[in-house]
């Protein structure tokens, strides 16, 4: 389309200068605020560290974006924000796999699947749909390319979106099955409801996000991409769809994670879990990893258990939780000469 002085630009609308800088600006203060709270206050370190690898990307798309927007015509610009802008939310999706995986380890008796194995199961997705969606987004962006690799492109990102909102639904599914069975129980304690609250919402502002860009990549499928107008759908030509479904959604959802932090709720040693029977007591187990009889590589290959279901011998598990286990007092035991033991700070 053609800019306020008659020049061509590669936007389909006039991009809003104000609102980049904006959303740059509130991210970058919510940066330090993760920085703080993870690494300081909390000790979530490898939440923070997903966190913040989200915001930067993000922060670096709309730093792109701010600059492409004064440079409608330069191309390397206008692929790098649009590659970088789509990036960032997936990579926050990483951090409710974080989550998810801890609030397994708090409620073992209940684990719907090896919390070690939430985060990295997820992410291994993550990564294939976000291989997927950057190399559609690198190749749609581009006016260079060829009508056939735009199509493709464009293809890419809608099967990555669609993708990402399956894992989505996926994930969704297993917090609410440990909610149900936490729930049904009994063993839910009040203080840990709001963590599965914040899971819900956030997931269901991703899936929200997932739709939208779907339905964009679909839209421009449906133009004429190769000529001169390569956007005809509402969703493409209209900024103030991605400032509201995709922007503010996602920065509400990076807000509610600064405001409800998981470590307000929960213990940042993944040993810790609540006593099944007073659900009162924090107590300091062997992690799952010692319930789950597997071995690590089928742990890996089937985070599930499929094996298990499918063969009717179920979750062989070692119920450490059933055992006598210390109290957790904010401090871990390690055996001491004599059998004694002393206490030193949880990592």
């Amino acid at each position: 389309m053609s800019t306020a002085n008659g020049e061509w630009s590669l936007y389909p609308y006039h991009p809003n200068i104000p609102a980049s800088i904006f959303f740059t600006a509130l991210l970058t203060l919510l940066a330090f605020a993760q920085i703080y709270q993870s690494f300081f206050r909390y000790q979530w370190k490898l939440f923070g560290t997903t966190m913040l690898w989200a915001t930067s990307v993000w922060i670096a798309g709309f730093i792109c974006r701010t600059i492409s927007s004064y440079h409608q015509q330069n191309i390397s610009l206008f692929i790098a924000q649009f590659v970088l802008v789509i990036m960032g939310p997936p990579l926050y999706a990483a951090a409710e796999y974080f989550i998810l995986g801890r609030l397994i380890d708090y409620l073992p008796y209940h684990a719907p699947i090896h919390p070690g194995r939430v985060f990295s199961t997820f992410a291994f997705l993550s990564v294939c749909v976000e291989t997927i969606t950057a190399n559609g987004a690198s190749h749609a962006a581009s006016p260079n390319q060829t009508l056939a690799q735009h199509k493709a492109g464009l293809t890419c990102i809608a099967v990555g979106l669609l993708l990402q909102a399956c894992v989505e639904v996926v994930f969704l599914s297993l917090a609410l099955t440990l909610y149900r069975r936490a729930r049904r129980a009994n063993t839910l304690p009040k203080r840990i409801l709001p963590v599965f609250y914040v899971l819900g919402i956030t997931s269901a502002m991703m899936l929200v996000r997932c739709i939208i860009r779907a339905i964009e990549a679909f839209e421009t499928l449906s133009c004429n991409v190769g000529g001169s107008d390569p956007y005809c759908g509402y969703v493409s030509r209209h900024e103030w769809v991605f400032w509201i479904f995709e922007t503010s959604n996602i920065t509400l959802f990076v807000i509610l994670l600064a405001i409800f932090h998981p470590g307000k709720y929960l213990p940042g040693n993944h040993k810790v879990f609540l006593d099944p029977t007073d659900r009162t007591t924090e107590r300091l187990g062997p992690g799952f990893g010692k319930a789950d009889k597997r071995s690590f590589i089928m742990t890996l290959i089937d985070p599930f258990n499929f094996s298990g279901i499918i063969s009717g011998r179920g979750f062989a598990q070692q119920r450490f939780w059933e055992a006598d286990q210390p109290v957790y007092n904010g401090h871990e035991l390690r055996p001491m000469k004599g059998g004694a033991s002393a206490s030193v700070e949880a990592a």
